[in-house]
């Protein structure tokens, strides 16, 4: 038996893959997936403030198993990609490297891409997008307006964590010993006026959304 080159094999069946359009996926109403059941497989996206490590790895080859799996049942299984660029880990990256946002992110994102479609994951390609460009974010505002207008969204002040250094809102989990789990300073406790959800959204709860109205990431 021949030995198994993973770095010719991978890379000549992932060529194949990708010039067949394997993994694309096309809308419920194309005649070709008519009699086919559909599956929509959808993993947290990737924050671009850096390359993927073996979290990443474990989560997207999780997520693999599941598409490979219902594909081999019949069903039209949908797997978009999509990038978690909107927000304080991209900003925190551009900081640290002294460069424009965009610049960095837009960076980030292809090196993520590259290393996804190195690991040979089955990703329908055609269907990916990034939270930082305007085509994304302007339905999630619109969304947000639709709740407002509804009184399903309003704004009050509330307790929260606040580092001085980063000039940002922390979640309890990015606090350690009472230090921001990124730069190490002393976490402030304060109140701050942010966006909260009404009790009578459908998910019945008053998560508060980190819309705050001081620092860089005020919304």
């Amino acid at each position: 038996m021949d030995s198994y080159d993973p770095h010719a094999i991978e890379r000549k069946w992932q060529q194949v893959w990708e010039e067949a359009g394997a993994f694309a996926t096309p809308n419920p109403d194309d005649p070709s997936v008519a009699d086919k059941s559909n599956a929509y497989v959808l993993e947290m996206l990737p924050y671009p403030s850096g390359e993927l490590h073996m979290g990443h790895v474990l989560n997207y080859t999780l997520g693999d198993v599941v598409s490979h799996v219902r594909r081999r049942r019949g069903f039209a299984v949908l797997r978009p990609m999509g990038y978690d660029a909107f927000g304080l880990p991209a900003e925190n990256a551009a900081i640290r490297e002294g460069g424009h946002p965009r610049d960095v992110t837009d960076r980030n994102i292809a090196a993520i891409r590259a290393q996804i479609k190195r690991m040979g994951w089955s990703i329908d390609w055609t269907r990916e997008v990034s939270t930082a460009e305007p085509e994304y974010y302007r339905w999630t505002q619109w969304l947000f307006l639709k709740l407002y207008d509804a009184g399903l969204a309003y704004r009050k002040a509330a307790p929260v964590k606040w580092c001085p250094n980063d000039q940002t809102v922390l979640a309890n989990e990015q606090v350690i010993d009472g230090r921001c789990e990124r730069c190490g300073a002393e976490v402030e406790a304060t109140s701050n006026s942010g966006c909260s959800r009404s009790p009578r959204t459908p998910t019945g709860c008053s998560t508060t959304w980190h819309c705050s109205s001081r620092g860089p990431s005020a919304c």
